[in-house]
């Protein structure tokens, strides 16, 4: 058994994480696949991907306004014309790629964990007539943008029963082909004592989380000496060395680089009082899976500002604002009442989730290799009659 698990970029986005976590999943329950993880841009133009990824960034420093119409034009439809028509000769270019290596790897399976190959990888796939590979969206939102391909795609991944819900009624997927499944995320976060530390004495902990790069995480309560004696916080600064040697000084905060290791990370979660995060899939997922108060001060125009829309309907998260941010972070931490009732919001969505990561992939795996059994069974059965004849 083959797998191929494609990405988008080389850096450790949630993406990324995500094609981590299935790889390691499938390994778990089969040791003998083969499962890769390709990062589609470097796969087809390292050039190319450091372009993006660097275009990407600078771009929504500079205009987040100007990116936040542009997602909502451009990746939250499915008509694709327009823009998109015209970028039809690079649509072509990452089709052959994607051929090229289908023929190369001749995989079981392709799961896709971001938008943009699942669209390359569908629009191949309608155009061949014999397309072995079975097909799985892995949606690593709370969301589905309108890159991602849905009629083509054979499996769906879901982050909850509302998308389930919007493939059925709006694409018109079958049921037994999405899996409510939430965002994946590691089992290490999932463990049954995972819970909100009990009230104590002494400073609260906070943990502050701005994604790879490190964003939205420096703000001026986090400096204030007078805050020192009620707070102190452990910044996950990512992969931003200009931020960790910012902060390496102060004595109440503990800047971390990009951490690899789940099992670290899991022990810096069960240590801290609450989170001020961004609004991505994965790092919301964890906190979640972990029963951690979770505070959001600022998010990334597109994607993760439409994510916080879903966390807010579902009251899962705490918004903070730039004029009393620990205030609003302490009313919340010493409300025992609120606390339980927040306990009570992330138990109902958790709960609302229907299948298990591991279910998912046991029945995706076990239905191809049950196609497997047929095709040889019909080819052997073709290759008797010809003998016999």
């Amino acid at each position: 058994m083959k797998i191929i698990l494609l990405s988008m970029f080389s850096v450790p986005t949630g993406h990324v994480k995500v094609a981590e976590v299935i790889q390691q999943k499938i390994k778990d329950t089969h040791p003998d696949a083969d499962v890769k993880i390709i990062d589609f841009l470097s796969f087809t133009n390292q050039l190319l991907e450091n372009a993006v990824s660097g275009f990407y960034m600078k771009w929504i420093k500079a205009s987040p306004e100007s990116y936040k119409q542009f997602y909502s034009r451009l990746m939250m439809s499915d008509d694709y014309t327009g823009m998109l028509k015209s970028l039809s000769m690079f649509s072509v270019y990452f089709e052959m790629k994607l051929k090229k290596l289908i023929q190369e790897e001749n995989p079981s399976h392709i799961i896709c964990t971001h938008s943009f190959p699942s669209r390359i990888l569908g629009k191949l796939k309608k155009k061949s007539a014999a397309f072995d590979p079975k097909t799985v969206n892995v949606y690593t939102d709370f969301f589905i943008n309108g890159v991602w391909d849905k009629e083509n795609m054979d499996y769906h991944m879901v982050p909850s029963n509302e998308t389930k819900q919007e493939l059925v009624q709006e694409y018109s997927i079958p049921r037994d082909r999405i899996f409510a499944t939430g965002v994946p995320v590691s089992d290490i976060f999932k463990n049954e004592n995972a819970r909100h530390p009990e009230s104590k004495s002494g400073p609260k902990h906070l943990l502050i989380a701005g994604g790879n790069n490190g964003l939205c995480v420096l703000h001026e309560f986090m400096m204030n000496p007078s805050m020192a004696d009620n707070f102190t916080y452990t910044v996950l600064c990512g992969q931003n060395k200009k931020l960790f040697d910012m902060l390496s000084n102060k004595p109440n905060i503990i800047p971390l680089m990009y951490i690899d290791d789940r099992k670290e990370l899991n022990a810096i979660y069960d240590s801290v009082d609450a989170i001020i995060t961004k609004p991505g899939g994965v790092t919301i997922t964890e906190a979640l899976c972990k029963r951690i108060p979770i505070f959001i001060q600022d998010y990334l125009p597109g994607q993760e500002e439409i994510n916080l829309e879903f966390l807010k309907d579902k009251q899962l998260v705490y918004l903070l604002n730039n004029d009393h941010p620990i205030e609003i972070i302490t009313s919340i931490l010493n409300d025992k009442r609120e606390l339980n009732d927040h306990l009570v919001r992330i138990h109902h969505y958790l709960s609302s989730i229907s299948t298990s990561v591991d279910e998912s992939l046991s029945t995706l795996l076990k239905i191809n290799q049950e196609d497997l059994l047929v095709q040889r069974a019909i080819k052997q059965a073709a290759v008797s009659k010809t003998i016999l004849n």
